[in-house]
């Protein structure tokens, strides 16, 4: 146990015992810190860890369970039932793709992900695809318990302002580690990257060029950058001055905070999620009708004008920016860390043409992005379950959105906007199964993807008469 976790151990307990809401809040929070460990197992290629917020989501649980039992009720209500179930469905496929590697026994050697290593291990069923299909079992549990409690707009609210003020945390933290890379300060990893786990030290990685990047509380700055994307449209309402998370100025200024953050983060990731993230923003306001396609047009017409200008210019008059755009976007194809992200994909496809139905079971094949993983680890049923999921989730928001002047209307603009991009940015990495804000998203966007036929409860996204600006 790390020394946070020591920390942390004592306060879950209380929590378990005392308090349910704080459990809550301490998980909400936490999500964000995928690289800070309250448990390490192990060290190098075979570390592993047990982040913070799995560590609270765990109690959290654990004590919604004991509550439920004690009233004797553990039924989903029928208004999120269907995406609920779509979300079942692909945790039961995923546990049904494990008699895929008792099936193959051995037949199948698993090439190494490694550039230059041309070994190969018989695929056989580990110990690792139970990990990793507990990890999946556990997000979804995640997802459908924050969807239930979160359908009440004070609900609502109370984690908006836990997320964003996580959001604002390790934004901070990003600029203090910036600013030890550029002063020479040793960072200290020690606090919130303390992960055992190999894939979580992305506060080490250098550009190219040697530019250090940031990471923050990320296993590494691609994720970093999801979840600052993720986050980003909460300050829509504020911009829109029809309401606001902690209060308007705050919320704006928390803007141009997670923009210069994904900026510096030099992560691909960021820069083409800014773009997508901008597209589905005028989308989503010519659906408001808050925007005329005519202005729509003319506004993304200016804006990637403005945005060629910028980059052209800040490329042409200093030589770092310029390296650092080649590194992050226009060599990444070329790179190591590239090629190698390429080499996963093309062999777990390979695995998926041999066994197309199932794959070859959860947790058996490595692939940096999100389609060809699901289809190698659980095959045609299960990616289309999983994506099935994702669509009526998502479809349900984007159908129930009215004109974003009720605060209903903005809570679904807000969460679909966060899952949108999640998802998108996950087809271009990998499938986020181990990142709590992941789940978090998938189930806020459930929380209000029901319409009622009267009035919606009180607004979750203050509104501006409730805000101190």
């Amino acid at each position: 146990m790390t020394i946070l976790g020591y920390i942390m151990l004592p306060i879950g307990l209380a929590g378990l015992l005392l308090s349910e809401k704080w459990l809550y809040r301490l998980f909400v929070f936490w999500t964000l810190f995928s690289a800070t460990a309250a448990i390490n197992l192990g060290e190098g290629d075979n570390g592993s860890a047990l982040p913070v917020w799995m560590f609270f989501g765990f109690f959290w649980l654990l004590r919604l369970t004991l509550d439920h039992f004690s009233a004797r009720s553990f039924s989903i209500d029928r208004r999120i039932l269907s995406p609920c179930l779509w979300l079942a469905g692909f945790l039961f496929v995923a546990a049904l793709s494990l008699f895929m590697p008792i099936y193959i026994n051995g037949r199948l050697g698993i090439e190494s992900s490694l550039l230059g290593d041309n070994s190969a291990t018989p695929l056989y069923l580990a110990s690792h695809n139970f990990t990793q299909l507990l990890y999946l079992i556990f997000g979804g549990l995640i997802a459908i318990c924050v969807a239930h409690r979160n359908m009440q707009a004070d609900k609502r609210d109370e984690t908006e302002r836990t997320i964003m003020v996580s959001a604002i945390f390790i934004s901070f933290w990003g600029l203090f580690q910036f600013g030890c890379n550029l002063t020479g300060i040793s960072y200290p990893y020690y606090i919130f990257n303390n992960s055992s786990s190999a894939s979580a030290t992305g506060y080490l990685q250098t550009l190219d060029v040697g530019i250090s990047r940031v990471s923050s509380t990320a296993v590494e700055p691609s994720v970093l950058a999801q979840s600052l994307l993720a986050i980003l449209p909460l300050t829509l309402p504020a911009w829109l001055r029809r309401g606001s998370i902690l209060s308007i100025s705050i919320d704006r200024w928390s803007t141009s905070l997670f923009l210069t953050v994904l900026l510096l983060s030099t992560s691909a990731t960021a820069y083409l999620g800014l773009f997508m993230l901008a597209i589905l923003l005028l989308i989503l306001l010519l659906r408001a009708r808050i925007l005329s396609a005519k202005k729509a047009s003319w506004l993304l017409v200016v804006a990637a004008l403005a945005a060629i200008g910028i980059i052209a210019l800040a490329i042409s008059s200093s030589s770092v920016i310029s390296e650092v755009i080649n590194s992050a976007l226009l060599d990444k194809s070329s790179s190591g860390s590239g090629l190698e992200r390429m080499m996963t994909i093309g062999l777990a496809y390979g695995y998926f043409l041999k066994y197309p139905i199932l794959g070859i079971g959860w947790g058996s094949a490595t692939s940096h992005d999100l389609i060809v993983k699901l289809l190698s680890n659980v095959g045609v049923v299960g990616a289309l379950t999983f994506l099935g999921a994702m669509y009526s989730i998502i479809r349900a928001d984007w159908k129930a959105i009215d004109s974003l002047v009720r605060s209903e209307d903005l809570s679904r603009a807000v969460w679909f906007l966060a899952l949108t991009i999640f998802f998108l940015t996950s087809v271009l990495i990998e499938f986020p199964l181990v990142f709590g804000n992941f789940w978090l998203v998938v189930g806020m966007a459930i929380a209000v993807s029901w319409k009622s036929n009267g009035a919606f409860e009180p607004a979750s996204i203050n509104t501006p008469l409730q805000t101190r600006d």
